[in-house]
């Protein structure tokens, strides 16, 4: 128990470092502060994890990889090495998450609700890159960040079909943990493209630090069906 909140203090000043590091515009410490905030978060749900696969550890070591580039970042293609340890660690995120969909034939009006769901996604997400186009002037660079959104944009999918088949609340963290992911990326390029805005960056980080929250809670969550009654 002594260890558990240990671990909550240890979550705590992270968060707290990487919003004091936004204030006082630090990056090295933001960045390390989305690295350091998994090792608390790993203690903390130690005990459900003993019996995870090699797709919660594919997963984890990508992250932690992909961060760890971002720490370094002395040169510009880190920043590659970390969008390509994501697309590795979303590709061990896809197998889990396939596992646990039973497809089931909705009705009409929910597949016009899903399509219709995706359709507004895409063209949101095609807007966003016709914008940052002109920004960046490294065409790998681009490539590369239209990988890591059309990644982005397949979880989404596999994310709202496991929901929409399921109502699990395990699928209602992945869910979560895949909305939290595209908002953070979205206020990041805000800051990076656009303007920067403190009260953005904020919200950013804090949506950032909740995905990770939300993945450890998919992770640890046993498969189980609920009542609609039970997500209110």
């Amino acid at each position: 128990m002594k260890v558990k909140y240990l671990c909550i203090f240890l979550i705590i000043l992270t968060v707290f470092s990487g919003l004091t590091a936004i204030f006082y515009e630090i990056d090295w410490l933001q960045r390390l502060s989305c690295l350091f905030i998994i090792f608390p978060l790993f203690g903390y749900f130690f005990e459900k994890l003993s019996k995870q696969k090699k797709n919660f550890y594919g997963f984890f070591l990508s992250l932690i990889a992909a961060n760890l580039a971002l720490v370094i970042h002395e040169y510009w293609y880190f920043t590659h090495f970390a969008i390509g340890f994501w697309l590795i660690g979303f590709g061990f995120l896809i197998r889990e998450a396939i596992q646990y969909i039973e497809y089931t034939r909705g009705s009409r009006w929910m597949q016009i609700y899903f399509v219709l769901v995706v359709g507004i996604y895409t063209y949101l997400l095609s807007m966003h890159f016709m914008e940052i186009h002109g920004s960046m002037k490294d065409g790998f660079q681009f490539f590369m960040y239209l990988l890591y959104y059309f990644n982005l944009l397949v979880l989404g999918i596999i994310a709202l079909v496991y929901y929409l088949n399921s109502f699990s609340r395990k699928s209602v963290y992945f869910l979560c943990f895949i909305i939290s992911l595209i908002f953070s990326n979205v206020l990041r390029d805000v800051g990076l493209f656009y303007f920067k805005d403190l009260s953005v960056e904020v919200v950013g980080a804090l949506i950032r630090f909740a995905a990770f929250i939300f993945i450890f809670l998919f992770f640890t969550t046993k498969e189980k069906k609920l009542r609609l009654l039970n997500l209110i």
